[in-house]
């Protein structure tokens, strides 16, 4: 059942991304390159392995999205077009509202998990891709939650005619509807632990926490864990100037050509992504991180937070965080008023 309206009641379900498996790679000839990237994927599954164990200690029932067929996928990279990305991410394909699914960018590899809650399920784009659907372009992670308040970030990802559409196709005249100007990652802006208190992060320039969360406590958080990460590999900000970072290497003149030609659909922009904000609340006592930050960590627990570390160690070559990586479909509890 899909029941969640907000980010911090009592996690039920959700969904936890996945990575391809380091064999869907064994065709590049390049052994460097091969290695490389397989080491990245062989990591990446064993953090998102570990963060299905961590959230279901707490009680939560996890799913995971399916991968495509291994021979086909390698047969469809002869081809010499870019690799899709892996079903990684789904915060930023779907969102639940209320008691309804959105699926803002039908990801094949999510079908299975949709399809178990039937007509709760919205998706405009019906049963293959639309090329006028009103939601093309758009990304789920433009939207916030704060019960019968919803925010949205009305940018290139999500323009005011998609935000209508979402308004008057799933949400209903229960809601009130603010706008949030955030530059289309909007839960790498600012979090809700839980009422009263919100993370966010320099990028926060164009909101008014003050006016919107009139009395809530706000940790603004400036110095983001990717810069403690660089400095500690050496990353060459002057090689690459924040577009990715592989943690625990350097990699290859070779590789970065690599990646920088087939997998640019895999990559951000790191240097611009607050990870720290970018978190799963499990309830209003529990929050995953996939980092250390120390003035995070205190303001959580002077608000009498726990927070919870479930390391992402390629979060900077993939540009997601623990909230990218997730997306809840229920929560205990019901539609509330907040503010």
């Amino acid at each position: 059942m899909i029941n969640s309206y907000t980010s911090w009641q009592p996690l039920q379900q959700v969904i936890v991304g996945r990575a391809y498996s380091p064999d869907y790679f064994d065709f590049i000839d390049n052994p460097q390159v091969r290695a490389q990237l397989q080491q990245i994927l062989a990591e990446t599954q064993e953090d998102l392995d570990n963060l299905q164990r961590v959230i279901e200690q707490y009680g939560a029932r996890v799913l995971r999205p399916d991968l495509p067929d291994r021979d086909q996928f390698q047969a469809q990279q002869t081809t010499g077009a870019g690799v899709p990305l892996p079903p990684l991410t789904p915060r930023d394909w779907q969102i639940s509202l209320g008691n309804r699914l959105l699926r803002v960018l039908p990801v094949q590899e999510l079908d299975t998990i949709c399809a178990e809650f039937g007509d709760q399920v919205v998706n405009p784009h019906g049963d293959s891709w639309d090329p006028d659907c009103v939601l093309n372009g758009a990304s789920a992670s433009c939207i916030v939650r704060v019960g019968r308040d919803v925010f949205f970030d009305n940018s290139d990802y999500l323009r005011p005619d998609q935000t209508r559409w979402i308004v008057d196709h799933v949400l209903g005249p229960d809601y009130r509807i603010h706008e949030a100007i955030t530059d289309g990652h909007g839960d790498a802006v600012f979090a809700i632990l839980k009422p009263g208190v919100i993370l966010s992060s320099k990028h926060d320039m164009h909101l008014n926490l003050a006016t919107d969360f009139p009395g809530w406590e706000v940790c603004k958080v400036w110095d983001s864990s990717i810069w403690a990460a660089m400095e500690v590999g050496k990353f060459k900000y002057e090689e690459s100037p924040g577009a990715w970072y592989v943690q625990g290497q350097t990699p290859t003149p070779e590789f970065s050509q690599f990646v920088d030609t087939y997998l640019n659909k895999w990559t951000g922009f790191v240097a611009e992504t607050v990870f720290d904000v970018n978190c799963l609340v499990l309830d209003e006592e529990n929050v995953i991180f996939s980092a250390y930050n120390k003035p995070v960590f205190d303001f959580c627990r002077a608000h009498r937070i726990n927070p919870i570390i479930s390391e992402l160690r390629h979060s900077y070559f993939w540009d997601g965080g623990i909230s990218c990586c997730t997306q809840d479909l229920t929560r205990r509890g019901g539609l509330e008023t907040y503010l």
